[in-house]
């Protein structure tokens, strides 16, 4: 069986990356998001999540935008002079137990929420770039007992096992082709659990603050195409079950079932093996014996004179 998640990251950017996300997932292209709480759009992401409880919602763990949740006197290797995260590129050595304290911040302000996070992933890939964010994050999806995005480069030997998906596809769809590329992706979706990440969104005001015009409409373009009815039409087509996270667990221990397979056929020896031969006793023919006829030696004396 083939199960697929599709996940719209950065929910909680920007209304507009709101409205992208949840008008994607009303058409049926995702199933999953997963959202910065410490973005301006994090109040009005909650607003939309509490209508929309099949949604899957994780927690992004972002330390490379904005401001973060701990105050910055407890995280100093993580944030610039001005309080704001440090970017991503830049070679700085970054504190394991300062990660672990905004990742716990980041996770409480989820939960005060009201939802409770379906898994975890990162923001600009964190975490298949530091293998101290990796660490963290493992361990608190161990200790939550949720799952956690798989990791296409970071030694997952270092942290205890999380459940994750069988595989996972992080690509981008801005392109003319980008359609294109999706339902190839679809089509040659291998069996069992993958999880495939997207950024569909509008552009507003507050997203214009953040990056740039290039990157903003590439959210607009993702978002035509997971919008596209064609996307669910072939999902369903090609027999995919669509999933979150939440479902992810009760999936992975279910056992498989394997068909009966078929009786081998008997493979005939070149040589036949000799029959052992088996001696029967044959069997006597007893013809009986005739009883000789005893003659009375009194009627034979009797017969004797008598012809005389």
């Amino acid at each position: 069986m083939k199960y697929l998640i599709v996940n719209a990251d950065d929910f909680g950017l920007s209304p507009g990356v709101n409205r992208g996300i949840v008008e994607a997932y009303l058409a049926g292209g995702i199933t999953s998001t997963t959202l910065m709480v410490n973005m301006p759009g994090f109040e009005d992401a909650i607003i939309r999540s509490l209508a929309l409880p099949n949604l899957g919602v994780g927690l992004h763990f972002n330390l490379t935008s904005g401001i973060p949740i701990s105050h910055p006197n407890l995280i100093p290797s993580l944030v610039q002079q001005d309080g704001t995260f440090r970017d991503f590129r830049q070679v700085h050595a970054r504190d394991e137990r300062e990660i672990e304290i905004e990742l716990a911040a980041q996770w409480n302000r989820f939960i005060a929420s009201g939802l409770r996070p379906t898994h975890l992933d990162s923001h600009h890939h964190i975490h298949q770039i530091f293998p101290s964010v990796y660490k963290a994050m493992a361990n608190l999806a161990t200790k939550e007992n949720i799952p956690m995005r798989r990791s296409q480069t970071s030694d997952e030997t270092i942290a205890p096992s999380v459940l994750k998906t069988h595989q996972v596809l992080l690509d981008t769809y801005e392109k003319p082709d980008g359609l294109q590329k999706l339902l190839l992706y679809l089509s040659q979706l291998p069996e069992g659990t993958t999880e495939l990440m997207c950024h569909p969104g509008y552009t507003d005001n507050m997203l214009r603050e953040r990056e740039t015009s290039e990157w903003s409409n590439a959210r607009e373009a993702e978002l035509a195409v997971f919008r596209d009815p064609v996307v669910q039409h072939t999902i369903r087509e090609l027999d995919i079950r669509p999933i979150h996270y939440g479902l992810l667990s009760s999936i992975i221990a279910q056992p498989t079932v394997h068909p009966t397979p078929n009786p081998k056929p008997k493979i005939l020896l070149k040589y036949k093996r000799r029959k052992k031969r088996t001696f029967k006793k044959k069997a006597k023919l007893i013809t009986p014996k005739r009883k000789k006829r005893r003659v009375s030696t009194r009627l034979f004396l009797s017969i004797k004179y008598k012809t005389r």
